[in-house]
């Protein structure tokens, strides 16, 4: 990156940060209208099919009414769009380069979906400080009142991306696979994240389950890890049966709850759209440690054997 590009990538983002709402802002928390729902979808590690997570969860979400808005900031990617089999005219580096409003890059996928489209190089979003990351957010707040949902697929593991983005989501969707370093990888992850901020909320989707009982095995077995050597809100939100039929839908560039409604991998998606769907936002339900009695979600026993 030039010293000219990077001046005015960065006035750009005090531009951006400059028509966002006045509001009271501090490096970790971004202040959100209390109805809306953001939640970083992200992983230890990649190929555990969190953007498949997110497209599909955003489809089942709308058809529950919900207003979703797909923020795709896995840089570099492009995936989302590449699922939905839309072309993108523009992206976040448009918006960080001042050639466009963050508004105009956003795209209307119908059905009550939008996707704010990344096409970020991971060296790019990197070379920002803290504080001109927090503009980007901030800018991004000025789309809440227009969905009930934040959706953002981030990249994987602890990168900038992942961290800063977590931050501004308060809840995160932790996916993760029946693999010794997935399992691994998310712990590593939670460690990081809660160790910055002990409210993150943290809810485990297991994807690519054998069947009900390996999933749930496996948030046991996660729980039982954090439980003994963290102090966090380990919730599970079921998992994602593996289907033959999400390579089809692949390969028809759709997406697979919408091509296969009644699949076994849609019929998870639905349960896990209708849980959130009713839970209350991560801020009106997360609690100090200290304050949250043992339950099945909290997992203070030791490490079994």
């Amino acid at each position: 990156m030039t010293a000219t590009l990077a001046i005015d990538q960065a006035e750009s983002l005090r531009q951006l940060a400059g028509r966002a709402k006045v509001r009271e802002l501090s490096p970790e928390r971004l202040q959100l209208r209390e109805e809306l729902r953001v939640i970083s979808v992200t992983s230890g590690k990649g190929g555990v099919g969190k953007t498949s997570v997110v497209v599909n969860l955003a489809q089942t979400l709308a058809l529950l009414g919900q207003r979703v808005l797909i923020v795709d900031a896995n840089p570099g990617m492009g995936e989302i769009c590449l699922k939905l089999g839309i072309e993108a005219a523009y992206r976040l580096s448009h918006v960080l380069s001042g050639e466009r409003t963050l508004e105009e890059t956003v795209i209307d996928a119908g059905s009550g979906i939008g996707i704010l489209p990344a096409g970020i190089e991971m060296q790019q979003y990197s070379a920002l400080s803290p504080a001109e990351r927090l503009s980007l957010l901030q800018g991004i707040t000025r789309l809440e009142d227009d969905y009930d949902f934040f959706l953002i697929d981030t990249g994987s593991g602890l990168s900038a991306n992942v961290t800063s983005f977590a931050s501004f989501a308060r809840e995160i969707m932790l996916v993760v696979t029946p693999e010794p370093t997935s399992i691994m990888d998310a712990y590593a992850l939670v460690k990081t994240l809660s160790g910055r901020d002990p409210s993150f909320r943290f809810r485990l989707l297991v994807n690519m389950c054998r069947d009900a009982e390996e999933g749930a095995s496996l948030f046991a077995k996660l729980s039982a890890i954090t439980g003994r050597f963290l102090e966090v809100q380990l919730d599970y939100c079921g998992c994602i049966l593996r289907d033959e039929l999400v390579a089809e839908s692949a390969k028809r560039r759709g997406v697979h709850s919408r091509l296969f409604p009644d699949a076994k991998a849609s019929l998870g998606f639905r349960s896990l759209a209708q849980q959130l769907a009713q839970a209350a936002p991560a801020a009106q339900t997360a609690a100090p440690a200290e304050a949250v009695p043992a339950t099945t979600q909290w997992r203070n026993h030791e490490l079994s054997s």
